[in-house]
């Protein structure tokens, strides 16, 4: 039905999905396969809560997501993983480039440990709290491969700011590809 309306994208898995409808890991991946059954790209959402980046588990619970949620026989041309740390989302604080290169390293070796060397291919997008005055800094990072824009995309000002910055930035980073 997406795809029939035009849609080329779907989101699975998101935070609030997962939080507030008890979505699985497993009912992730059906979605996930669902959308690539439709020729839709399936953006596959991760992330961690405060309480499980405090305990220190934030590379496991995100590995964790990746291992069920990340059906086999995914590609670069079918999925692309988002990783949305939840203490992050509308709180207005955004993790330190250092964590965010931490995490985004972790993810890229969880996609090449699930999916070989397609793994390496998979973009990885970084969405918690992305606002015109970070985009630009977060976009530049390794394994950055693009944002998720929340709360942000409902000001047209501060989404056209971080547009601009991903267009400025795509034009001198090899993080993206060729065709953005």
């Amino acid at each position: 039905m997406l795809k029939g309306a035009g849609a080329s994208a779907v989101i699975v898995g998101h935070s609030e999905r997962r939080q507030h409808h008890a979505e699985t890991d497993a009912i992730v991946a059906r979605k996930a396969k669902a959308a690539r059954r439709a020729g839709l790209l399936a953006i596959i959402c991760i992330g961690e809560t405060s309480e499980q980046r405090l305990a220190g588990n934030a590379m496991s619970v995100c590995g964790d997501q990746i291992a069920g949620s990340v059906p086999e026989g995914m590609t670069a041309s079918n999925a692309v993983i988002a990783y949305e740390p939840l203490w992050a989302i509308g709180s207005g604080h955004i993790p330190t480039c250092e964590q965010i290169i931490e995490m985004h390293a972790h993810i890229r070796a969880c996609l090449t440990q699930s999916l070989g060397a397609e793994g390496k291919n998979l973009r990885i997008l970084y969405g918690g709290s992305v606002k015109p005055a970070s985009a630009h800094s977060i976009l530049t990072l390794p394994e950055v491969g693009g944002v998720l824009v929340g709360g942000a995309s409902q000001k047209s000002a501060d989404f056209l700011a971080i547009c601009q910055a991903s267009t400025v930035t795509s034009a001198h980073s090899a993080n993206f590809p060729k065709e953005q």
